[in-house]
């Protein structure tokens, strides 16, 4: 017989966590800026945003920008089709 195993919650974190801070202060970015064409990731202006303010490259401003999406770091405004930080993009 296995023994149970326990139901533990795992808490996720983000290796990204460090720079949430920052972030929640971003100013209103267009993600898609050549709307209805085809979405590239170099036309981005947040994603262009965090590679110029963390040194990292496309692919890893790619992740950044999901993993704080998720964590509601950053927030859509549908009626102007932005991102910008959850403080309003004011330091």
């Amino acid at each position: 017989m296995k023994p149970r195993r326990k139901n533990r919650k795992r808490t996720r974190t983000s290796p990204y966590e460090h720079l949430w801070p920052e972030l929640a202060f971003m100013p209103e970015l267009d993600h898609w800026p050549d709307r209805p064409a085809p979405f590239k990731p170099e036309r981005s202006q947040v994603l262009a945003y965090i590679v110029e303010g963390y040194g990292s490259d496309l692919r890893e401003a790619e992740c950044i920008f999901r993993a704080a999406r998720h964590a509601g770091v950053i927030r859509f405004h549908p009626n102007t089709r932005t991102w910008c930080g959850r403080k309003g993009g004011q330091p």
